[in-house]
């Protein structure tokens, strides 16, 4: 898409402030010309930050309620805690919202392939489900489901009250806190232990890694960025984590995690050949990941069939 549809989308459907459009077209026009692009960089970066921050009061409004003795964000019965007091991580919530939760709060959780193709253009990234007749990329009653860069835990939230169990990943140290609280929101409400948090990050081999992330609070990050904040962290893979914990079905894995997801699916390889689960992983983080990761997981499986969005691959085995 051209600067002036994408400035367009933003304004219209993704409710950016008038300060954050003018910035991002700047961005844009002073990048193409070569006319002092960092400036416009960090320009962008400041008002974006303040559009977010006036998105997550708006989640903030609608959603926080009060549950006894304490408030939570009660989003049509996916609870999370209260983090209104987090500005940064508020932020992140206002980033990732719409791409959790929009289609389960306006479209009935209806994830047809003209809903999906036709939103997804308007999101910041992008749904996690798509259906097209058996082939049908959504979390089910009963599922066994892997959240890869869980954050706080919205999806396994969002998972855990559609009836699924979430292993839900997420390596670094202040963010699991969080999940935790999530994790035990949602098993009170539920009755029953439905979210696993699991403090590590998801890769192609095991043991101790540094990782930099920066101060937005809005994802975990990948291994091998080197800015922000070092942090170490503990990796495992899909495989290992099956076996020793004796799974005996994975039935979804959502991934979002900063361009780790080709060392992800690489080191998920006897999962994806043995279990075949749906797939709903980001492809937008690296040039290239649209086609290494199908290729990746066309070597573990051929039998898979993959679809591709503007930021996102859903793959499934569809059986006769």
């Amino acid at each position: 898409m051209g600067l002036l549809q994408n400035t367009f989308i933003g304004l219209r459907y993704r409710h950016w402030t008038l300060l954050e459009t003018v910035a991002y077209f700047a961005k844009g026009v002073s990048r193409e010309w070569r006319i002092a692009p960092q400036f416009f960089q960090n320009l962008y970066v400041k008002a974006e930050y303040k559009g977010r921050t006036k998105r997550g009061i708006a989640i903030k409004k609608r959603w926080l309620k009060h549950d006894g003795n304490k408030f939570v964000f009660d989003i049509n019965g996916v609870i999370l805690p209260d983090i209104s007091n987090e500005t940064d991580t508020l932020c992140g919530l206002a980033h990732c919202f719409e791409d959790t939760f929009l289609f389960y709060i306006n479209l009935n959780d209806n994830y047809d392939k003209e809903l999906v193709r036709r939103y997804d253009l308007r999101m910041t990234e992008g749904p996690y489900g798509y259906t097209d007749g058996a082939f049908d990329v959504t979390v089910k009653k009963g599922d066994v489901v892997i959240d890869a860069g869980s954050w706080i835990g919205d999806f396994s939230a969002y998972a855990a009250a559609k009836g699924a169990i979430a292993y839900a990943f997420e390596p670094m140290k202040d963010i699991y806190s969080w999940l935790c609280k999530t994790k035990e929101l949602n098993n009170v409400k539920l009755g029953g232990v439905k979210i696993y948090p699991i403090q590590q990050g998801l890769g192609d081999t095991e043991g101790e890694f540094d990782i930099f992330v920066n101060d937005s609070g809005g994802a975990s990050l990948g291994i091998n960025r080197k800015q922000g904040m070092k942090e170490k962290i503990s990796i495992t893979t899909l495989d290992k984590f099956a076996e020793e914990n004796k799974l005996e079905k994975i039935d979804f894995i959502k991934a979002d995690i900063e361009g780790a997801e080709r060392d992800m699916l690489r080191g998920a390889a006897n999962v994806l050949k043995t279990f075949a689960p749906k797939l709903a992983i980001c492809t937008y983080h690296l040039p290239d990941d649209p086609e290494v990761l199908e290729k990746i997981i066309l070597e573990a499986n051929p039998a898979y069939k993959v679809v591709h969005l503007r930021h996102k691959l859903m793959a499934m085995v569809v059986k006769n």
